[in-house]
């Protein structure tokens, strides 16, 4: 019988890596919506680094949103590993 365990650390430094990942997002989304586009000086040019600003904005919130779900389905698998380690280590001690 082979030993098929994935261990809490590496599903606890996944689930930490990726909600360390999500909230290094904040800065930089802060940055970006401090941006001041009329310092372009065009009225056309300062509508469109706007308009990528809040695009940048969107998709960087999103891709936070994704990390921390992404994180919370690693705790959920790390919990069902768990289960079913204890369950093999039950059936085995019989």
């Amino acid at each position: 019988m082979s030993d098929l365990r994935i261990d809490d650390a590496t599903t606890s430094g996944a689930s930490a890596g990726l909600r360390a990942a999500a909230n290094r997002l904040s800065p930089v989304i802060r940055a970006v919506q401090a941006l001041d586009t009329d310092a372009a000086g065009v009225n056309a040019l300062a509508a469109e680094l706007d308009l990528g600003d809040q695009t940048v904005v969107m998709a960087l919130n999103g891709l936070g949103a994704e990390l921390t779900k992404l994180a919370s389905q690693v705790d959920a698998a790390a919990a069902e590993f768990a289960v079913t380690d204890q369950a093999l280590a039950a059936d085995a001690a019989r």
